[in-house]
């Protein structure tokens, strides 16, 4: 079954590594998605618990609640206003009546990030 399964490999280029590699591919893999999921997990704390504040400052163009959101994120701090304007331009994505929807935020924000 496994010749099978590899029989359909043209050799090039391919996001599935070669079997000597998987061991290690398998430890890289869940090592990168326990800190993407540690990050992305902080970031909607952040959204969550800074609701209001958070949706006061999209309109207002920028505050501190946001940026700190940005930055636990690993938001470029040049391009903040981009992110900002992203935020500001959807409401149908981004907002519930004067406050937030705060998957769509927190997923905006971790698409910005590093």
């Amino acid at each position: 079954m496994l010749v099978a399964g590899l029989a359909g490999c043209s050799g090039e280029a391919s996001h599935i590594p070669p079997l000597w590699q998987l061991p290690g591919a398998a430890i890289s893999s869940a090592i990168g998605n326990a800190g993407y999921d540690a990050k992305r997990g902080r970031v909607k704390q952040m959204v969550t618990r800074n609701e209001r504040a958070i949706a006061m400052e999209i309109d207002a163009g920028g505050g501190v609640r946001l940026t700190e959101a940005m930055r636990a994120a690993r938001i470029d701090p040049a391009i903040y206003g981009t992110v900002l304007k992203e935020l500001r331009d959807h409401p149908d994505i981004y907002r519930s009546g004067d406050g937030l929807k705060i998957e769509p935020v927190t997923v905006a924000l971790m698409v910005h990030g590093n």
